[in-house]
């Protein structure tokens, strides 16, 4: 049983029922969110790295909570020059409070440093409800499970943007990467590729994708590690990813909301944190790693000059079933040229 396993890495692991499935919510696994599907986990977990944490980044998988940006001038993860995942995030474990048999919240107090050596103090806090979403899976005769998540960073103390800003990030990890298609859906259906997808990270991703009406693909796998923003510019709608090995569709999708939309770039950021507005990023892991990554963010509110919070609230949708049967959901339910992603 899927419950049983999930104990042996985090005994205190609190389910709630979706659909066909259960969304799983893990206080000791970080705060870490992941899902299941009959008996079957439906994101990547690393089992032997739950039990056996290292001192380093422990990479387990799952949805994670992290505060951007990645990389630049306000980077968390280069306090002192050289990537790294600190504690607060890879090791702080949250409390989880159950609020009904669809809904709980995680909560903790975490201390981040950014490179100008500004210790920024923040309240850690994911509230998450599961979704029924019965009325597809009947319709279109395939299995599924879905939550949204509202995830949030607020400043336990007054920090000017001249010193620290944040945003709030959700990174879910799913399995496999070569053959697996990832896409995105935009309402500017005419945007060139440079107004549709943030490049400015690492390696030539655009060599793997296709933008054409509203909707680009991204090949994942290949030899090399890659990461992509979906920007604000082209008026992102959705981002999701077919793995027909798995005979898996998911879909992730979160509104463009009032508040500064940031670069999350993981690299030096020479034109600085506003020179692009990311909505959601899409990681590749390639051959080399074998997983991916579907990513949502917040924009930050600020007041005064003052870094005020970030909020994000996103939805997740995972499916399982026949090609023909997810074509016809992705045609109806989300109005995509699904010829284009299940083939």
């Amino acid at each position: 049983m899927i419950l049983e396993k999930l104990k042996t890495v985090d005994p205190n692991i609190h389910g709630m029922a979706s659909t066909d499935g259960m969304v799983w919510l893990s206080p000791g696994l970080q705060g870490r969110i992941f899902c299941s599907i009959g008996d079957e986990l439906t994101h990547k977990l690393d089992f032997d790295l739950a039990s056996n944490p290292t001192d380093g980044f422990n990479n387990i998988g799952g949805n994670s909570l992290w505060p951007g940006p990645e990389g630049g001038a306000f980077a968390y993860n280069y306090p002192h020059g050289e990537w790294t995942v600190q504690d607060g995030i890879n090791k702080v474990c949250p409390a989880l409070t159950a609020e009904s048999a669809a809904c709980a919240v995680m909560t903790k107090d975490i201390s981040m440093l950014n490179p100008k050596g500004v210790t920024v103090d923040l309240e850690y806090r994911r509230k998450v409800q599961t979704l029924d979403i019965s009325g597809q899976t009947a319709a279109y005769g395939v299995k599924g499970v879905a939550y949204t998540e509202c995830d949030s960073f607020i400043p336990k103390k007054d920090y000017s943007v001249e010193d620290a800003i944040v945003c709030a990030w959700s990174l879910e990890q799913f399995n496999g990467a070569e053959g697996i298609t990832a896409f995105g859906k935009y309402a500017k259906k005419d945007a060139g590729i440079k107004q549709v997808i943030n490049d400015d990270f690492y390696g030539d991703p655009l060599v793997r994708i296709t933008a054409a009406d509203g909707l680009f693909l991204f090949r994942l796998g290949g030899p090399c590690r890659l990461q992509i923003g979906f920007k604000k510019d082209c008026v992102p709608e959705l981002i999701g990813a077919y793995d027909a090995s798995r005979n898996q569709l998911i879909i992730r999708k979160t509104a463009i909301e009032e508040g500064t939309y940031i670069n999350i770039a993981d690299n030096d950021q020479k034109n600085g944190a506003y020179s692009t507005e990311d909505v959601y990023s899409i990681f590749n892991g390639s051959q080399e790693l074998n997983f991916f990554e579907l990513e949502t963010i917040a924009p930050m509110t600020v007041r005064n000059g003052k870094l005020i919070r970030s909020v994000l609230n996103s939805r997740t949708f995972i499916y399982r079933g026949g090609a023909d049967r997810l074509r016809a959901l992705l045609e109806k339910e989300y109005q995509l040229n699904s010829k284009e992603i299940i083939k």
